[in-house]
């Protein structure tokens, strides 16, 4: 090679080879949150000549199986290795999570040492210039009004710097108190040791560019929480959709894109298939090889069931909800930052609102009171199940759970509506009887209630009562109601009788069910409520 050639293959092979040694971060731009675990995505510059890509101090806990690597067009990429190491073996790797914030508290509590310091010095030149006694003082003549002068400055001061010692001592001790817990977790997390892992991607770079990768890593979840608010007034409901999400994930979210999904990449990915049903006439068996059959039968477990599939669904701090056939994503605005801690992030996703329609329901025979639902057409979307807090004009009536179940209807519960009076009353004939009519056993059981709406203007009335279904074509049950009930089958339950209708302001309802229930004398009858 000519000398005036060297300079320059020099230096390309000591680029090439800086470009391959050493390892280069990736940090975390996305990350999307599902029900128990969390898709990492992190995000590496190439440098063109590059031939290797190490990334280093990476959580060992994400599953090596799902990892996802793509590269922009001027990046190819060849074989990937990883390796696992104790952390203490990796001094670089020498770090927690918490690292940063224990740091950023201590030098706060430094500086406030300092501080104390400094107007501890001050106190001590001050006393300093007091005669330790003034009595054997030497006597000066001094200017009028000047000793008065000097004496109430020394004495300003002395207030002013022990008022500030007295500030700074109680700053230290709050924090202190928020100190001690995020060191014992970092010295928690540094004596569990544990893993760290080392990734190198072969590459191929002929210019500058970008590489993905995409991992799966356990532990990280959230959970879904709703809130309520109700205007009996109007009947406008508004509910907000919350979030918690707690990651242990072994590395730090900071600055990251955060998204929460309602899919499940955990779920079963198929249903059972249909099992082939033959017909054979079979073979008489002895006595005791029936039994014995009949004792297997009973002893084999059950099958498990098939794994269910998931059914769940500028800055203005708007979440963006992304609605999709399968799952419902909620896009948080801006950057987000969630430390690797038992620490929990409360979200708000949003709110919602919706024109219900208000009713009073009563079920007499087991409870003498109303309360009061707000009902509405079921929302669009997917509505994970979660934790209902409810208000009702502002104010707290208590917590329920947000079930949508397969129903076209969501029905929220609002408490006791105490302006509804509910009596059951004694009807004219025997509450219950028993007889015989010939063959057959007899009982008649009769039901009379009496609604009374005590509020100012109309509202809507529901009324439910069980009524007695037979099982057995040997037991025959004669129903009649007065008035005629709007279905003896309330939510496809077979028995469950409802009346509705709209009880004016002071109006009176009254209701009565009737039943005649007969069976064979000579057998009892079985009944289960």
């Amino acid at each position: 090679m000519h000398p005036r050639h060297r300079p320059r293959a020099c230096a390309v092979l000591l680029a090439a080879a800086a470009a391959s040694a050493g390892a280069q971060t990736a940090p975390i731009e996305r990350v999307t949150v599902y029900p128990g675990l969390a898709e990492v995505e992190r995000v590496a510059r190439v440098a063109a000549g590059s031939r290797e890509l190490v990334l280093d101090c990476l959580s060992a806990q994400f599953d090596m199986g799902t990892l996802r690597i793509e590269a922009d067009a001027a990046v190819r990429t060849g074989a990937l290795s990883a390796l696992n190491r104790p952390r203490e073996q990796a001094p670089q790797c020498q770090v927690t999570p918490l690292d940063e914030r224990v740091k950023a508290l201590e030098d706060r509590l430094a500086a406030l040492d300092a501080e104390h310091e400094g107007h501890a010095l001050a106190l001590g030149y001050l006393r300093a210039l007091a005669p330790a006694d003034p009595a054997s003082a030497p006597r000066q003549s001094a200017p009028a009004g000047s000793l008065a002068q000097q004496v109430a400055a020394l004495q300003k001061a002395g207030q002013s710097a022990l008022g500030e010692q007295h500030r700074i001592e109680r700053a230290r001790e709050a924090l202190r108190r928020e100190l001690a817990p995020l060191q014992a977790e970092r010295d928690r997390q540094l004596q569990q040791g544990g893993e760290v892992r080392q990734l190198r991607i072969a590459l191929a770079a002929s210019g500058d560019g970008q590489i993905r990768l995409r991992y799966q890593v356990p532990g990280p979840t959230w959970a879904p929480a709703y809130r309520a608010q109700l205007d009996s007034a109007s009947g406008a409901l508004e509910i907000e959709r919350l979030a918690q999400v707690l990651q242990r994930s072994g590395e730090d979210w900071r600055g990251v894109a955060l998204v929460l999904s309602t899919g499940s990449p955990r779920a079963a990915t198929a249903g059972p298939q249909p099992r082939p049903w033959t017909l054979a006439v079979r073979e008489r068996e002895p006595a005791a090889e029936v039994a014995v059959q009949s004792m297997r039968l009973k002893a084999a477990p059950a099958a498990a069931p098939a794994p269910a599939m998931a059914t769940a669904d500028g800055l203005d701090f708007a979440v963006q909800m992304q609605e999709g056939e399968y799952a419902t994503e909620f896009v948080l605005p801006g950057k987000v930052d969630i430390g690797s801690s038992a620490q929990r992030v409360a979200l708000s996703l949003g709110r919602q609102r919706f024109s219900a329609t208000l009713l009073a329901q009563a079920v007499p025979a087991q409870d003498a009171s109303a309360w009061l639902l707000a009902e509405l057409p079921r929302p669009a979307g997917i509505w994970p199940d979660g934790p209902l807090q409810l208000l009702r004009d502002g104010q707290a009536v208590g917590s329920s759970t947000l079930r949508l179940g397969q129903r076209a209807t969501l029905s929220l519960p609002f408490g006791r509506d105490d302006k509804i009076r509910v009596q059951v009353l004694q009807p004219p004939a025997q509450q219950a009887s028993t007889g015989f009519i010939g063959q057959r056993s007899e009982r008649r059981v009769a039901r009379r209630y009496e609604i009374e709406n005590r509020h100012a203007t109309p509202i809507e009335l529901r009324v439910l009562e069980s009524s007695p279904v037979s099982t057995d074509e040997r037991v025959q049950v004669d129903k009649r109601f007065e008035p005629a009930p709007l279905t003896q089958a309330w939510q496809d339950e077979a028995g469950v009788v409802a009346w509705q209708r709209r009880l004016a302001a002071g109006e009176r309802w009254t209701l009565q069910a009737d039943y005649q229930i007969t069976w064979p004398k000579d057998q009892p009858l079985a009944e289960r409520r």
